[in-house]
């Protein structure tokens, strides 16, 4: 029998490993709702903005990969995840200092870009460290610290758009890069990667010789649409289409709210990046419940919900474009949220007939989700230079109920199994 303290998550651990994570979650949310605007004083259009903030996630696609893959087969006295992370996180806050000081478009083009090559070389990696330390059965309830960690990183940034920007935008870049190195010192005195268990089990395997094989065996891109389309029940497409739809809504909205905050209802830069703390903290705080809610009614019920009250959310924004009607809608909005994220991912791995599905499957939900942040605020933005600037709460809406009207041809996801079943796709879900 196993020893019950070895069942037990360290939940102190997994917060300082979650640092890193805390980050990206501090250092994105003041990019995302500052640098926008000073896109926006150079181009004037919010196609044109939406395109260049969605330069993260094209980087973010190319070299994310390969570093994890490149950290894998790394070998130090400091791990395989940690050295990128210690090169990496000084050198973005670098480079995010260096943002607000730009002096022409190219020039806060070239300091974009610095700063993105250098959170992707490490963010694959941030992620990754702590499945090394928590074992499988653990790794659900780890997951949940790490994402509580960039929420709040994501809160403390938007409370300094309120405090600090209107103060000194230059001061508030300064002060996020400053946090972003005091974690990283945090990290390395609380956390050492070489005692953690999978680093140990490589190292010994390698020592006697062995090779460990890390790949797992899945489907490329194209065989898994192929697999996916091949379907008779076109369930898992329409879910998959739903899922990039709701994605563009809500990155466009994210990409380009502080410009409207700005252009449309008059707020200063600072307190305009701070109205989406209205959707993060009802999102982080409904989190759990809306985990409990989908065990109750179903997920695809769940998330009808979630988006219905998304949309009328944003609808009423656009009707009554005042600030504390935005905020109200904003609430209801993270509410939403909650009940659709929280969902979306789990009902695709219901979908996988079985367990050897679920590593295509979720593939294939990230080049989705991926592909929406990508092109998202362009087709948003898209929206709003054709039908005014007051449109963008009612363009984002559109999105969402293009989804909505998806999820009622999702037939599956809530699939009875039996408890080997249950059992075999839990484990292939965990060890993802």
């Amino acid at each position: 029998m196993k020893n019950m303290s070895e069942e037990k998550l360290n939940i102190k651990l997994t917060f300082f490993i979650g640092l890193a994570f805390f980050t990206t979650g501090i250092a994105w949310s003041i990019y995302n709702t500052q640098v926008n605007v000073s896109l926006f004083l150079y181009l004037g259009s919010y196609a044109l903005v939406g395109i260049w903030m969605a330069m993260d996630n094209v980087i973010g696609v190319v070299i994310q990969p390969v570093m994890g893959s490149f950290s894998d087969n790394t070998r130090t006295r400091f791990g395989r995840r940690m050295p990128y992370i210690i090169v990496g996180i000084p050198l973005a806050a670098f480079f995010f200092i260096l943002i607000p000081f730009e002096t022409s478009f190219w020039i806060l083009l070239l300091f974009m870009f610095l700063f993105n090559i250098s959170m992707a070389s490490y963010r694959s990696q941030a992620v990754a460290l702590m499945p090394d330390f928590v074992k499988p059965h653990n790794r659900s309830k780890g997951n949940a610290i790490i994402n509580l960690m960039g929420g709040l990183g994501a809160i403390i940034a938007y409370t300094f758009n309120l405090i600090l920007v209107p103060i000194s935008l230059e001061l508030t870049f300064f002060i996020v890069a400053i946090i972003m190195v005091v974690s990283l010192v945090v990290l390395l005195f609380t956390v050492k990667e070489k005692d953690s268990y999978s680093f140990q089990i490589i190292l010994e395997a390698e020592k006697e010789g062995k090779k460990i094989e890390t790949k797992r065996e899945k489907l490329g891109l194209i065989e898994s649409f192929k697999d996916i389309l091949s379907e008779k029940d076109k369930s898992t497409l329409f879910m998959l289409l739903a899922i990039f739809f709701w994605f563009v809504g809500y990155q466009g909205l994210e990409a380009l709210f502080t410009i409207y905050g700005v252009d449309v209802l008059g707020m200063d830069r600072g307190p305009a990046g701070f109205m989406f703390t209205y959707v993060a903290i009802p999102f982080i705080l409904f989190a759990f419940p809306a985990g409990i809610i989908a065990t109750k009614i179903g997920r695809r019920l769940t998330i009808k919900i979630g988006l219905v009250l998304f949309i009328v959310a944003l609808f009423i924004g656009f009707l009554i474009p005042t600030i504390t009607m935005i905020t109200i809608a904003f609430i209801i909005a993270g509410i939403g949220w909650a009940l659709v994220n929280i969902n979306s991912i789990v009902i695709v791995w219901e979908m996988a007939r079985t367990e050897k599905k679920i590593g295509t499957y979720t593939g294939v939900y990230y080049f989705f989700s991926f592909m929406a942040a990508i092109i998202g605020p362009y087709l948003v933005g898209l929206l709003v230079d054709v039908l005014g600037p007051t449109t963008l709460l009612l363009d984002g809406a559109i999105f969402l109920l293009v989804a909505l009207i998806l999820m009622f041809f999702v037939k599956r996801g809530e699939v009875e199994l039996t408890e080997e079943e249950k059992l075999a796709k839990k484990k292939a879900i965990q060890e993802l």
